[in-house]
């Protein structure tokens, strides 16, 4: 097969791939597509966890018969049974001959697993290691590997690098096609997280607010003492809602809480009755949360830095000038001592939307 037209293949199940980005959370995008004769047979992608998986979704819409074809598929098929039977045997028993990977499953339990299978049974395999591929699934490949979520920070600033003037007016410093992309954001993700401190000054619903039919990620509130009011917006927006508190947290506002609808999670504290945040990410695991996306102020925002939790970073930035030296920036916490120690961010992509800039930015 010509050199470009593989990678031409490999782009075109990355593209399907993308079709899951907002469904198949905690399970990873995945696109495959048969081609036989130059031709595309079948396609499919990944759309829920529990539904079939591309590879089986490709198959299935093939047009013709799929022996000696060539699977091109994003990700290494699954070779175990889990609420679905693993797609090597699926692969195997199509007759498909040769099977080109974007890249290896992360989890060490599993990796290159399927790749030996389908070898053992005749099927000729490689694995291409394409960059495109890799990226898709960036929030699962660090869960798989770190086994907590994968956190990505978000916040609006201005020019002058201010969320808020002294007197703590911020709405709305972002323009209307960058709240617009936010809300996007959160629908890619398992939960978002926010402080109570957020809650009591700006009753967020912090929902996916979006035509159409959208998953409602879980909210996680951090509330060392349970200072939400049981009648704020969040518990009505139509989600899962969990507040994270600390051991001295009143049990009958604990109580209130839970009979709004929340669910509370008690976590150590550390001497200033602030939670310890690696505790409670360890927790969510057992939620079935594998990212979670941060909308949070600067005391949050810097105590997740602080803890070396966040992964991605994306920052609107507003052509405004608030200015004054007693407004807000967007990071608290203790921060760092030396300009060389400060966190760099890597793949860095730069957007206009509307009449701001996003920059995002990976931490490694």
């Amino acid at each position: 097969m010509i050199e470009n037209q593989k990678y031409m293949w490999m782009e075109y199940a990355a593209m399907l791939a993308e079709e899951g980005r907002y469904s198949c959370s905690p399970n990873p995008m995945v696109g495959a597509v048969i081609i036989s004769d130059g031709k595309v047979i079948g396609e499919g992608y990944h759309k829920k966890a529990g539904e079939p998986h591309a590879e089986i979704n490709a198959i299935t819409s093939a047009k013709e018969k799929t022996e000696n074809s060539t699977l091109f598929v994003t990700l290494e098929p699954c070779s175990t049974h889990g609420r679905t039977p693993p797609c090597t045997e699926a692969i195997i028993k199509a007759g498909i001959k040769k099977v080109i990977i974007g890249a290896i499953d992360p989890n060490p339990k599993h990796s290159g697993q399927a790749v030996e299978i389908l070898k053992n049974a005749g099927i000729e395999v490689e694995v291409i290691n394409d960059q495109e591929c890799e990226n898709l699934n960036e929030k699962f490949n660090h869960f798989i590997t770190a086994g907590i979520p994968f956190v990505h920070a978000k916040w609006a600033m201005t020019l002058d690098g201010k969320i808020a003037t002294r007197t703590g007016s911020s709405k709305w410093i972002s323009c209307s096609e960058s709240r617009r992309s936010v809300h996007k954001l959160r629908a890619e993700y398992d939960a978002i997280m926010t402080g109570s401190g957020t809650i009591l000054k700006d009753d967020p619903q912090l929902n996916v607010r979006l035509e159409g039919e959208w998953r409602q990620p879980v909210k996680i509130i951090i509330d060392s003492l349970c200072k939400t009011p049981a009648d704020a917006k969040i518990l009505r927006s139509g989600a899962k809602t969990i507040i994270a508190c600390g051991q001295d947290a009143s049990e009958v506002k604990i109580a209130e809480l839970e009979s709004a609808g929340a669910k509370v999670i008690k976590i150590a504290t550390r001497e200033n009755k602030k939670i310890i945040l690696p505790e409670l990410f360890e927790k969510l695991v057992g939620e079935n949360i594998s990212s979670v996306f941060v909308e949070g102020g600067s005391l949050l925002l810097g105590a997740l830095f602080d803890n070396h939790l966040i992964n991605k970073v994306s920052v609107f930035i507003a052509p405004k000038i608030i200015g004054g030296k007693e407004s807000l920036s967007p990071i608290g916490g203790i921060g760092i001592e030396e300009i060389s120690n400060a966190i760099n961010l890597n793949n860095l992509h730069t957007e206009q939307i509307g009449c701001d800039i996003m920059m995002t930015g990976k931490i490694t």
